[in-house]
């Protein structure tokens, strides 16, 4: 490889470290200021960027930078729980393993979770029909798989998997009130809670 592609690939490796910088420092910039308190100016300081024109330079605007944000939590979210599911072969095993790790990443991703609590919650991200219905899928799928093969009770499964979701979901508002709930106690509830919920009783 010449000097010149060496130099291009390092500056093309330090500019995505900096735009993933970048990213981490809107996560934690709007969980301590909210959404509206997020300036381009207090993410370059955190960022410890060269001012708002460095953030300029990667983002055009700050929604830009909301939607990657957005994208690359659950697209980490997203990995992890596949990665767990992939493990377990009964649908019982993975509806499990997709809760627990979906409590696991809010555990330690505290900072990009409240942040995306507050994206959400105050429209700062076009979470429209279509969005939840991706959001619900890989719930449905495996109830839909369990029934199928007789490891779950009778239910509407989309329903069951709004109600699996919506717990989720609701956990990192309770942690903004409670930072120190046990969430192994709060893992094994809500795992308890839909296996009950979803078992074939003989």
């Amino acid at each position: 490889m010449r000097h010149t592609e060496v130099d291009e690939a390092a500056a093309r490796t330090g500019s995505a470290a900096q735009r993933a910088l970048i990213v981490q420092a809107a996560a934690e910039t709007i969980a301590d200021y909210g959404l509206l308190g997020a300036s381009f100016a207090r993410i370059a300081e955190r960022a410890e960027a060269s001012g708002t024109l460095a953030v300029h330079h990667h983002f055009k605007n700050k929604q830009q930078l909301i939607e990657e944000l957005v994208s690359d939590v659950i697209a980490r979210l997203g990995q992890l729980v596949a990665a767990r599911v992939r493990q377990r072969t009964t649908a019982r095993g993975r509806l499990l393993a997709l809760l627990r790790a979906h409590v696991e990443f809010t555990d330690t991703h505290r900072v990009q979770m409240s942040a995306l609590m507050a994206i959400f919650t105050n429209g700062g991200f076009p979470f429209a029909a279509a969005g939840r219905a991706r959001a619900l899928a890989p719930i449905e799928a495996i109830l839909r798989d369990g029934q199928t093969r007789g490891e779950f009770r009778a239910f509407d499964p989309q329903v069951m998997a709004s109600l699996a979701q919506c717990t989720l979901d609701s956990l990192p508002i309770l942690l903004e009130t409670q930072p120190e709930l046990d969430l192994a106690v709060y893992a094994h509830e809500v795992t308890t809670l839909f296996d009950v919920a979803t078992r074939r009783v003989p």
